[in-house]
């Protein structure tokens, strides 16, 4: 895969950042945000600008969640043209033949560890924003419900 760096869109972060240390930070950050919303849940006084920063949030998250998306698209493109490439290499103009497809593959896809490596680490990094939406989304629905509750304990 050409030397692509997909995710280094923040100058400020330095680009030795591997994808995994990338991807645990941002995991540390957004579960942070959310304790952070849970922690302003307690107070009624609070909600109004709870409202703002979770829908603020909520679009940051949607619109990190389709740019992974969009990266993984990339990658796929590309592990299916260098999976042909080997795949078409080893049967067609290499000496050695395999005894079954299953060989074959394996061979490829040991030779293609890295993309398929990051591959997997953007889809399970995708998985967590989009259940982070998810959760964002309950967070929504429970500021009504923590009103009712507020008024019922004052008695109306």
């Amino acid at each position: 895969m050409p030397d692509t760096d997909f995710f280094n869109i923040n100058p400020n972060i330095p680009k030795k950042e591997t994808l995994v240390e990338k991807f645990s930070r941002e995991r540390l950050e957004w579960g942070d945000k959310i304790a952070n919303m849970s922690q302003q849940m307690k107070s009624v006084m609070k909600v109004s600008e709870l409202m703002t920063e979770i829908y603020t949030e909520r679009q940051i998250c949607i619109e990190y969640y389709h740019y992974l998306i969009s990266v993984l698209i990339k990658i796929n493109k590309e592990y299916r043209k260098q999976y042909s490439e080997r795949h078409d290499y080893w049967t067609n103009k290499s000496s050695i033949r395999y005894p079954n497809e299953n060989s074959k593959n394996y061979k490829i896809q040991t030779e293609l560890a890295d993309i398929l490596e990051k591959r997997e680490m953007i889809d399970n990094h995708a998985k967590f924003i989009d259940k982070t939406v998810g959760t964002i989304d309950n967070l929504v629905y429970a500021i009504p419900k923590r009103i009712e509750i507020e008024q019922i304990s004052r008695g109306k």
